[in-house]
């Protein structure tokens, strides 16, 4: 048998829908969870893959910044080694590229921050939306049952209408019945009184 939502079944069998019919809306509703779970899942995997690529960016960004310290780094030491009056100058460039790895490290930072904060929206929207899914779910279960109960009365008020017509039906056949039967018991009660 298919997954179903077991309360719903129950649900359903208790309002009197058939048992297979109590079934198949368990399975379907079942199914249709199934379904959005499955799309966060999937939408969860593909931000995972997102937050690995950009960190695999930022790694490489990372890298090539280390890179570029060391670079500076054998610079200054090949300057200090060939001239040392030339410190000044070396002194700002590294202040230059300190400033530029700083402003590229917070640009970094600041990519994180936003991530985390796309993030963040992201469980939010999810959130929303699963609890969005539930509440008209429990709308449209809710709009069953008042179907149900509507067809209920209005079985009710027909049997009613039904019972109320028979009896007057009952009533008219036996008015038949004795404006048919008098006249005949009156032919033999007058034989039989001369006879």
């Amino acid at each position: 048998m298919s997954t179903m939502i077991s309360e719903v079944y129950t649900a359903f069998k208790a309002a009197g829908v058939t048992e297979q019919e109590a079934r198949q809306a368990a399975e379907a509703l079942s199914a249709e969870n199934l379904a959005t779970r499955n799309i966060i899942a999937e939408d969860k995997r593909d931000l995972i893959a997102s937050i690995t690529a950009l960190k695999q960016e930022i790694l490489g960004q990372i890298d090539r910044v280390w890179q570029a310290i060391s670079g500076v780094r054998q610079e200054v030491s090949d300057v200090r080694q060939e001239n040392s009056s030339t410190r000044q100058d070396l002194s700002s460039e590294i202040a230059s590229v300190r400033k530029d790895l700083s402003s590229e490290i917070a640009s970094v930072r600041q990519e994180v921050v936003e991530v985390k904060r796309e993030l963040g929206e992201f469980r939010q929207e999810i959130t929303t939306e699963v609890a969005g899914i539930r509440l008209e779910m429990t709308r449209e279960i809710a709009g069953v049952r008042l179907e149900i109960a509507g067809v209920r009365q209005e079985m009710t008020r027909e049997s009613g209408e039904i019972k109320r017509g028979m009896g007057i039906m009952q009533w008219m056949l036996g008015l038949v019945l004795i404006v048919l039967v008098l006249p005949i018991l009156r032919d033999i009660a007058a034989q039989i009184s001369t006879g």
